[in-house]
């Protein structure tokens, strides 16, 4: 009888990374892996449908971002034409000066060779005269001559000792040079900058200049004065300047037919409110004329600005609401429409800007009550285009009707109240009572339209934010009577929308945001416990369909050595 060995087929047999046994499907001629997989994609169609939510978001936090960008420059335009109190970005505030030259005879320098004017909104709108008659000057003095800049000073005839300049003592000791002292002047902080001017190879001088111009800057020597004198620099035993390069001056002007105006400095800021003037040379028959006035381009830029930013949002609206083939696949299908085409936000943001153009203002002068009016007329398209001959015109003609069109307006029926910033409910007339002040002119108590308001000093603060400054003076009883009249134009009207909307951190689009990337991050987190589970459940289906086609393989072994047994039994017969 002939004899078998069971031998067991291990060609399908491989071991993965992890060191685990995997049987292909050889033997039982099923495709175990495909199977696995498949079972495995089964399982993860939960994580795979949470995926597609990310995506979406994902998409939507794009778009929502790109959408509150163009919101954003939509609020920061209107900011600039508000016009609200206190505020920095106002446009209408922005002046502008101008100016030309005249004089009594022959021809006068060019202006922008006599001096630099700028202004800020504090300016009033008129003109000025101008005279430079001197300018001021930074004293500057000079050693004797040293016939070296890095010998010795002791050497050369310096005694070393301590002396006094500009309130600080400088040492020379015996090993100072020239190149020492000049150290260790400008390292005193004594308002003095040291150089050497080498006039040849054997001819020194130490030239100080004070850092301020002005006589009251002038160099001062207060202690030291036989070593100063010693040096060169002073004479008389510091009493007097021996060596003087520039003598320190004043700067002189006269402004508007007022003379022996004096400062210290060319750079003056404080003789018309607003304005400063660099002085850059003194000619005394010339006037300068200077003109301050509504900076009309700045103006025009905003407006444009506010436009621009219109039709961006309108745009991008117009694209998100049109079919496109968003996802590439060369085909526009009915559902490829932007991630804000039925977006609430959207839509109310449209409908205010449609609400805004077409909008009047109620108290603006004939012919500055609207935007059509001024020039900026809505196109076929829904988007606004500007006239620039009606702007300019506009803007040539009447300044104050285009800040009225714009802007809030207050008006107060006494001159000791100013407002400081307007609230959320303050148009119209609103009563201000003021139930007394103290020793210190401080207010002690106020209603506004009869509820109480919040008092600091005398800042006083509305519930709805408004906020008034009272300069009443000391001891007053009941100030009763009192009115503030505010009304909003339309920058002012449809700022606080758009600002609530698009601002950085908390407007109702960053809010959104904000959702949709906490939803993303719980959605991701839910992905990866789907993912760690069918980890475990992969590696439980290997090791089943391993073990079935190990058991196979051995029945299969096992039916090759009965019938090859068989077959012997019979071949024997």
């Amino acid at each position: 009888m002939a004899t078998t060995t069971s031998v067991l087929n291990t060609t399908n047999f491989t071991v993965d990374a992890n060191g685990k046994l995997k049987v292909g499907g050889i033997t039982s001629g099923l495709d175990t892996e495909a199977i696995i997989n498949g079972l495995m994609q089964a399982r993860r169609q939960p994580a795979v449908n949470i995926e597609t939510k990310i995506t979406t978001n994902t998409t939507k936090i794009s778009a929502l971002t790109e959408f509150n960008t163009k919101v954003a420059n939509v609020t920061t335009a209107l900011n600039a034409l508000r016009g609200n109190p206190g505020n920095s970005a106002n446009v209408f505030d922005s002046k502008k000066i101008s100016g030309t030259v005249s004089a009594v005879s022959g021809t006068p320098s060019d202006i922008d060779s006599l001096l630099i004017a700028t202004v800020d909104s504090t300016a009033q709108n008129m003109s000025h005269t101008i005279k430079i008659e001197k300018l001021a000057a930074a004293q500057q003095i000079r050693s004797d001559a040293y016939t070296s800049t890095n010998t010795a000073l002791s050497t050369l005839g310096v005694t070393p000792g301590d002396f006094t300049v500009g309130g600080k003592t400088i040492t020379i000791s015996s090993t100072d040079t020239l190149l020492d002292l000049r150290s260790k002047i400008n390292n005193a902080g004594a308002g003095v900058t040291a150089s050497i001017v080498s006039a040849d190879a054997n001819t020194h001088y130490l030239v100080l200049t004070s850092s301020k111009t002005g006589t009251a800057n002038a160099l001062d020597f207060s202690a030291g004065g036989a070593l100063t004198d010693q040096l060169g620099l002073t004479a008389n035993g510091g009493a007097d300047i021996k060596n003087e390069l520039v003598e320190a001056s004043n700067a002189e002007i006269s402004v508007d037919g007022i003379s022996g105006i004096v400062r210290s400095s060319n750079e003056i800021n404080d003789v018309i409110p607003g304005v400063t003037l660099s002085l850059l040379k003194a000619e005394p028959g010339t006037t300068i004329n200077l003109k301050v006035e509504p900076d009309l381009s700045s103006i025009k830029t905003v407006i444009g600005n506010l436009v621009t930013a219109y039709n961006e949002v309108r745009a991008y609206m117009t694209e998100q609401r049109t079919a496109a083939d968003r996802n590439d696949d060369g085909t526009v299908g009915d559902n490829e429409y932007g991630a804000l085409a039925y977006d609430q936000i959207l839509r109310d943001i449209v409908s205010q800007l449609g609400e805004m153009a077409a909008a009047t203002v109620e108290g603006a002068p004939d012919g500055y009550s609207s935007l059509s009016q001024i020039g900026i007329v809505m196109k076929s398209d829904y988007t606004l285009s500007i006239d620039e001959t009606i702007l300019d015109s506009k803007l040539l003609t009447n300044v104050e009707g285009i800040k009225d069109l714009f802007t809030f307006k207050s008006s107060v029926s006494d001159s000791r109240i100013t407002v400081l910033n307007r609230g959320s409910d303050s148009n119209g007339t609103n009563a201000l009572v003021i139930t007394g002040t103290d020793a210190s002119g401080n207010v002690t108590g106020a209603t506004w339209n009869g509820v109480a308001m919040t008092v600091s000093g005398k800042t006083l603060t509305a519930e709805d934010g408004t906020k008034i400054f009272f300069n009443g003076g000391p001891n007053l009883g009941t100030v009763s009577g009192l009115s503030v009249t505010m009304s909003s134009g339309l920058a002012d009207r449809f700022y606080g929308y758009f600002d609530e909307i698009s601002r950085a951190s908390t407007g109702t689009i960053a809010t959104q945001i904000s959702d949709l990337q906490l939803q993303n991050t719980d959605f991701k987190d839910r992905v990866d416990v789907i993912d760690a589970r069918l980890a475990v459940y992969r590696v439980s289906l290997e090791a089943k369909y391993t073990a079935m086609e190990v058991a196979l393989a051995k029945l299969k072994t096992l039916e090759d050595t009965i019938k090859s047994y068989t077959d012997s039994l019979n071949s024997g017969n």
